[in-house]
């Protein structure tokens, strides 16, 4: 199962956790510039290990297991280096882990009662906007004149309106779903 090139995606994106953990911290622009990049990079194979495993069939078990711990590990690991670097709000990183735990719990309660939550288009475009608010703010420099680290925070802001807007949308949707009589066993 490994050997599918989504899951060998997958695990890249599982792999660079460790790596922004120890390099982020270094107190040198050039090894900020290649995190900041690095996680461009991995945010992108989260779209491209969907795409290629629907268009050709290579959908696995292992990968709808790891592919959402895949992502929640890294959103994980650049809010907390954002925020150790003073380039998030404490208040806002939590907001944005919270809703995460929030939703991943509830996706599993869903699951459990056999009534799987999909993840919703608003869903899928608070991770856009929010990925590219950590990569401008992971990179804290204009590009070309353009201000990064201001364009970064503009965008958390969205991110930060999308998340809690759709959490509360999976939260409702799981409790009109839930047979609160009979639950399923």
């Amino acid at each position: 199962m490994l050997k599918n090139f989504p899951n060998q995606l997958t695990l890249f994106r599982i792999g660079v956790v460790p790596v922004l953990l120890v390099l982020f911290p270094l107190p040198f622009v050039g090894v900020k510039i290649f995190c900041a990049i690095l996680f461009a990079i991995a945010s992108f194979t989260d779209w491209l290990d969907g795409f290629i495993a629907r268009t050709y069939q290579a959908e696995s078990p292992l990968g709808a297991l790891l592919d959402p711990i895949a992502d929640k590990l890294l959103m994980t690991c650049a809010i907390v280096l954002l925020t150790a670097a003073d380039r998030m709000w404490p208040w806002m990183a939590g907001l944005f882990l919270c809703r995460e735990m929030a939703v991943s719990g509830l996706r599993l309660v869903a699951l459990q009662q056999k009534a799987p939550l999909e993840v919703s288009l608003l869903g899928k475009w608070k991770t856009l906007v929010l990925d590219m608010g950590i990569f401008g703010l992971l990179l804290d420099r204009p590009v070309w004149g353009f201000p990064m680290r201001e364009a970064g925070m503009c965008l958390c802001w969205i991110a930060l309106v999308l998340s809690v807007y759709s959490g509360w949308l999976y939260f409702v949707s799981f409790f009109r779903s839930f047979d609160w009589h009979h639950p399923k066993v």
